[in-house]
């Protein structure tokens, strides 16, 4: 089901680089499709990614696609609580989380406050953000910049953004067993 022509679909990134990644990543697509008000419709595949930044733990990526009748700072005050309750403590750039939410876009909406931007003040410049949108929605239009999903894309350099079936398996360290 999609968003009827009085509801605009809402668009979420979601990302983690610590511990059980795709684990974190299947909870926070469960908890917010719990949320009240808020009906989960899809979600894209999961993407494996570097970090961008300081040298951390690589990211796994993915965007849910939801419609909501909540407005959008309780939409953001209750991601900011599912991040919580998935072991989220740090915040700000450059910093490994089990858990990051971010509203990407809200159809046509455009809301510019200090701590919170729709669309996302970076997603236009994110191809981890944006494969996984495209995938969702590649004509959704970037209010601001007036272009689709599918053009910024288009627009940005190749990266390291790979669909998780096609992500390096790196291998796990070998157990050091300590002797008795």
């Amino acid at each position: 089901m999609r968003a009827s022509a009085k509801e605009a679909a809402v668009y979420v990134g979601v990302g983690s680089n610590l511990g059980d990644r795709e684990g974190y990543l299947e909870a926070a697509a469960k908890a917010v499709g719990q949320l009240p008000g808020v009906k989960l419709l899809r979600r894209s595949r999961l993407y494996d990614s570097l970090a961008v930044g300081e040298p951390q733990p690589r990211y796994l990526n993915a965007v849910l696609e939801l419609i909501t009748t909540l407005p959008p700072r309780r939409l953001l005050s209750l991601l900011q609580k599912v991040e919580q309750k998935l072991g989220r403590t740090a915040k700000g750039l450059g910093q490994p989380r089990t858990v990051d939410l971010d509203v990407l876009l809200w159809g046509e909406r455009i809301l510019a406050e200090p701590d919170f931007q729709i669309p996302h003040a970076e997603m236009h410049r994110r191809r981890f953000v944006l494969e996984p949108l495209a995938e969702l929605a590649p004509q959704a239009r970037h209010p601001v910049l007036g272009l689709s999903v599918q053009q910024l894309l288009a627009s940005l350099p190749p990266a390291d953004v790979l669909p998780i079936e096609e992500a390096p398996r790196l291998p796990l360290p070998a157990l050091r067993l300590k002797k008795t």
